[in-house]
């Protein structure tokens, strides 16, 4: 789930604006918390919107790999079939 860091900066603003009306203002402690909370929400934003970019690689690598198989194993099967048509044409003279 992504959050929007505005929402986050919102929620805090109400606990901001009870401590600055109380006799004690915000101490770096206070400060740091909020940096850290704003930070965790960054992190959590980031994470969440990187989780569908490699859900997409890993698709478009998977399907890149089944179609390198399914040629090579095509080519395999060409090959072989082209090798056995002198074999047959040879049983055909000798009878």
């Amino acid at each position: 789930m992504i959050i929007n860091s505005n929402t986050a900066a919102a929620n805090l603003l109400p606990t901001t604006m009870a401590r600055s009306k109380s006799a004690s203002p915000k101490t770096v402690a206070d400060l740091g918390a909020d940096e850290t909370q704003l930070n965790s929400v960054s992190t959590q934003n980031l994470t969440a919107a990187g989780a569908p970019i490699n859900d997409e690689d890993t698709a478009s690598e998977t399907t890149e790999s089944m179609r390198q198989m399914i040629i090579a194993q095509n080519s395999l099967a060409m090959m072989g079939q082209a090798n056995s048509l002198p074999m047959r044409a040879l049983r055909l003279l000798q009878q």
